[in-house]
């Protein structure tokens, strides 16, 4: 019988007296710690610093809430320099329960407890021979073969709002650009590689926050700004800049922080997929840009239909990011959530604060804002799936969805106050102009 893969996530809360003598620690995972387990049979290595009255007379127990979901193989025990106990644990179903490992030592005929640790959660996840992160790509064709066209027309409709002297403008005083850059590539990572070690993340974790904080400026980006009035040619033109800069900065980052989080190995920067998604914005947009000039009425009716497209692709954008991401978010902690919303939140405010004190105009400011925050997160995820072993980037790669997942509902809760704030405004207006 073929037996599918599956993971455990062991959730360790340990709490012991403080006048009592700790004897037990864990060697293959930390107090909290979330683990991903691949296999039908996983272990546990439980070390006792106890000291034996007698040779061999100290062994360890282990109680299960649940036997139908999770038992114990076996337990074995070895002592070299340090008495180590090897706690096999097996699985056949999906589920949470809890075990309780207890210390003790045989004196004679009595038995003595030596130390107990209650509340062991053990949450136990089916995976197919997939990985998460093919799993999570499982999307329905047929929603993406539907969308697609709509991308591409959508893409083009932008082209047809390009202005040229805006073009010029920047291309004389290209300070929005280095703000977004300087924000993008070198502030977002430190802040994300700060914040995952005051949360203290695993070594993984850390590294697919810091790059997710590294990705350039997603095709979101000018879809916002067009939504939140903003910038929209230089929205684009930040995200093609960005996005051509990623080719050196992400290299860069990616060598420097897994050295400072002391991961070790070769590191692949997706080049073909940040060309491919050059590319993809600038074709249809250039074609937009041709329309303008030669087919001016054609250029007017994609210009109307560009808002209610970007709304349906902005609600279709966040529903696929939440499908896919779905299994990771299963085993997301609040210290992951606290950083996804966090990432979008600093972007977005240094941004526009940088913007501010330069004193550009109000739409430019919405726009190195935008392009600051919204990321586009899942270049991070090819780093990761291509540098990491299979354990290391299921770890990592929850930080891409979730910072996604969060950029996404923050930016459409951005949105619903703008417009409701702007609707206000125009009731207002109109009720002083009926009195008057």
């Amino acid at each position: 019988m073929i037996r599918n893969n599956f993971m455990i996530l062991l959730l360790l809360f340990v709490t012991l007296g403080e006048e009592r003598k700790s004897f037990l620690s864990f060697q293959n995972t930390e107090k909290t710690e979330i683990l991903f387990f691949t296999k039908m049979e996983e272990v546990i290595i439980v070390r006792s610093s106890y000291k034996d009255k007698r040779p061999n007379s100290s062994y360890l127990f282990v109680q299960l809430e649940n036997p139908k979901m999770l038992h114990v193989v076996n337990v074995t025990k070895t002592s070299l320099d340090a008495t180590n106990f090897t706690i096999n644990l097996r699985t056949d179903e999906d589920g949470e329960t809890n075990l309780t490992i207890q210390l003790w030592d045989s004196e004679g005929r009595q038995e003595r407890l030596i130390e107990e640790i209650k509340n062991v959660k053990v949450k136990v996840h089916k995976q197919t021979k997939k990985n998460l992160f093919q799993a999570s790509m499982h999307v329905d064709g047929n929603i993406l073969m539907l969308i697609l066209p709509l991308i591409l027309l959508n893409k083009c409709a932008f082209g047809c709002k390009i202005e040229l002297q805006v073009l010029q403008t920047v291309w004389k005083r290209p300070l929005p650009i280095i703000l977004g850059a300087v924000t993008q590539f070198f502030l977002m990572p430190f802040c994300g590689f700060l914040l995952s070690q005051i949360l203290a993340l695993p070594e993984a974790q850390a590294f697919g926050f810091v790059m997710t904080c590294t990705c350039p400026g997603g095709g979101g980006g000018y879809l916002f700004a067009l939504l939140l009035e903003g910038d929209v040619t230089l929205a684009i033109l930040m995200t093609c800049t960005s996005t051509l800069l990623a080719l050196i900065m992400m290299p860069i980052n990616s060598y420097v922080y897994s050295r400072i989080l002391g991961l070790s190995g070769i590191f692949h920067i997706p080049v073909f997929k940040i060309v491919s998604t050059l590319l993809f914005i600038l074709i249809p947009i250039s074609v937009g840009i041709v329309i303008k000039r030669r087919l001016p009425e054609k250029a007017n009716l994609l210009e109307k239909v560009i808002r209610p497209l970007s709304f349906i692709l902005m609600f279709v954008g966040i529903y696929l990011t939440f499908r896919m991401g779905s299994i990771f978010l299963k085993t997301a902690n609040l210290e992951m959530l606290l950083l996804g919303l966090s990432v979008p939140t600093l972007g977005l405010s240094f941004g526009y604060s940088f913007s501010k004190v330069c004193m550009l105009p109000l739409p430019v400011c919405k726009t190195v804002a935008i392009e600051s925050g919204v990321l586009n997160s899942f270049l991070a995820l090819a780093i990761i799936q291509f540098s990491l072993s299979q354990a290391k980037a299921n770890l990592a790669s929850l930080a891409p969805f979730t910072v996604a997942m969060c950029s996404g509902c923050e930016m459409l809760l951005i949105l619903l106050v703008y417009k409701t704030k702007k609707r206000c405004v125009f009731t207002r207006e109109d009720k002083k102009s009926f009195l008057l």
